[in-house]
């Protein structure tokens, strides 16, 4: 699947490129047609592979619920990711989380794939509120977040809980 935003491509994530990125492998990446500076996959998303590769396997493919790169389309170089912790429950409710490589921070990239897989997962069947979390020392996701339409939920001594409260009812 992919989505296109003005300056960025958005594309669920396969077992090839899982695969590449289990090894930190940047020339099996660029084999797939995408260029990697090293920083992508971060340390969370590197942790979180082995979940990623049985969802898909589980799936047998993908079905969008799970995870996408954030790709520029001038240079085709990964500067991030995004997408969600699996289908939406019996309750409708997604999780979503994201990351900017370090050097492509500050640019907007995060906010812009977001608003565009948050408008995809509204009007998918099913979905009926999409929720995230950040640390509460995260000061970049706090922005994102605020800036994307989500509210504060509630909060614990290391985990800030949010709802997103826009683009779709969240009770139909």
């Amino acid at each position: 699947m992919k989505l296109e935003t003005k300056r960025l491509l958005l594309i669920t994530v396969d077992l090839k490129l899982i695969d590449a990125a289990a090894k930190r492998d940047t020339k099996a990446m660029e084999a797939l047609g995408y260029k990697s500076n090293g920083e992508w996959p971060n340390d969370d998303f590197f942790e979180a592979l082995p979940y990623f590769r049985k969802l898909l396997i589980k799936n047998n493919g993908t079905r969008g619920f799970d995870s996408w790169i954030i790709v520029t389309k001038d240079t085709k170089e990964i500067v991030g990711g995004i997408g969600f912790l699996g289908d939406p429950g019996p309750d409708g409710v997604i999780e979503i989380g994201f990351g900017t490589n370090e050097s492509h921070r500050r640019k907007g990239y995060c906010v812009e794939a977001a608003q565009t897989l948050l408008s995809w997962a509204a009007n998918q069947a099913g979905v009926k509120k999409i929720i995230a979390k950040c640390n509460t020392d995260n000061i970049g996701s706090k922005y994102v977040l605020k800036k994307l339409g989500f509210q504060m939920d509630h909060s614990g001594e290391d985990l800030i809980h949010w709802t997103y409260c826009s683009a779709f009812s969240l009770d139909d």
